[in-house]
């Protein structure tokens, strides 16, 4: 006989492996820092350091994008975990390979900060562009597993998870987006990526604004008492 999901026993502890979670998140913000100590240290013989650090100024904005990036996900990321009840094997593929993902961040950020202009600068765009997509595809499909594979807790916000579902759905078409416009100008899509960046530091209120002004849910469709 089969036992209710509530009393199935799970496969890892959801506190496991947002400590692992934690861990790798913290690793990736880390390494990226290497790059800037870096590029800071190799001054050319005769050029004096305010000259130096001007020289390479994309560096430094590649840190900070590559730094908002992974903290934007580690937000995103327990806005999701921190509803969940147990974790099952596909949960934790998914949550893995996004993990994977966030481990990767520093490649395409040491790529951004070495062709943030120039000749190669669409190309090192276009591969952290596609590095926005497939962290906005893994949080929509780790939502949807969560809903489809019934881990929430008791007291869980389904209603919560399927609002961050739309919107990581959102996330993704406007990442193709993007993309398309940064085929024709790379400020155009530099400007919609960093509208992104702004939504998604808040996941539950763009979630619910969403809902409310796009779709015509939230508070309309749940009145208050």
């Amino acid at each position: 006989m089969t036992q209710p999901s509530s009393t199935r026993k799970p496969m890892l502890s959801p506190e496991r492996f947002k400590a692992l979670a934690d861990g790798v998140f913290s690793i990736a913000l880390t390494l990226l820092i290497i790059d800037v100590v870096t590029t800071a240290k190799e001054i050319d013989p005769g050029m004096t350091l305010a000259g130096h650090l001007l020289e390479h100024w994309g560096t430094g904005v590649a840190y900070l994008v590559g730094f908002l990036t992974i903290f934007v996900c580690w937000v995103n990321h327990h806005a999701v975990l921190d509803q969940v009840e147990r974790l099952d094997r596909t949960l934790i593929w998914v949550g893995g390979l996004q993990l994977g993902l966030v481990s990767a961040v520093p490649l395409p950020t040491a790529l951004l900060a070495d062709h943030f202009t120039g000749p190669s600068s669409q190309t090192a765009f276009f591969l952290y562009g596609v590095t926005f997509f497939l962290m906005a595809s893994s949080f929509w499909v780790l939502s949807r597993t969560v809903l489809r594979c019934d881990l929430l807790r008791a007291d869980g916000d389904r209603e919560g998870i399927a609002r961050l579902e739309r919107a990581y759905l959102i996330a993704v078409v406007w990442n193709v987006l993007c993309m398309i416009a940064l085929h024709f100008n790379v400020t155009a899509a530099l400007v919609m990526w960093t509208l992104m960046f702004g939504v998604f530091a808040f996941p539950a209120e763009f979630a619910q604004l969403v809902d409310e002004r796009v779709l015509g849910r939230g508070r309309a469709s749940s009145p208050r008492a």
